[in-house]
């Protein structure tokens, strides 16, 4: 029969549970950015994109420190169970006593689901900014650039004469 977990690693436990708490929070908070983020690309709502920008910054900052910290909390976990420093948490769950393997078990499911939404979310964020640079691009090459003569040669460079400006150019 195994020993009973000690007062320091029982605390260290639920350190390390508030912790894992916390960067759950942080990552609901960056999922609830993204997607306002999302909406305003969607709607080309293009004057808030900055301060969208340095909103998730600002929470991917706080979740680098709360990630630091977690590593804290983890190191009096891992020394108390026997278990290295760097041991995963899927590791440390299934070494812990009971009910916080439960407990751990819960919080890195919790984990996995928010970082796959997360990168979801990021990616389809990184592509609809890509197509409306390109379609932006675009549009103002149309402008900038007269059609007439204007051919593109195997590089996908135009070439042919000067054509029609939107804007005065310097040559």
């Amino acid at each position: 029969m195994n020993a009973p977990p000690s007062d320091a690693a029982l605390e260290g436990l639920s350190n390390l549970s508030a912790g894992l708490w916390r960067i759950q929070e942080l990552l609901e908070l960056l999922t609830y950015k993204l997607e306002v983020q999302h909406v305003l690309i969607e709607s080309g709502r293009s004057r808030w994109m900055g301060r969208s920008t340095h909103e998730i910054e600002a929470v991917l900052a706080e979740m680098r420190e709360a990630e630091l910290m977690r590593a804290v909390d983890a190191g009096p976990v891992c020394a108390a169970l026997g278990l290295d420093q760097d041991t995963p948490l899927s590791e440390i769950a299934a070494a812990a006593p009971a009910p916080w393997d439960h407990v751990l078990d819960e919080h890195r499911a919790a984990l996995t689901k928010a970082t796959h939404e997360l990168s979801t979310l990021s990616r389809s964020n990184s592509e609809m900014l890509e197509a409306s640079y390109k379609a932006v691009q675009e549009t103002l090459d149309r402008f900038n650039h007269g059609s007439e003569g204007s051919t593109y040669t195997a590089t996908g460079a135009r070439e042919g004469g000067r054509g029609r400006y939107l804007f005065d150019q310097k040559t």
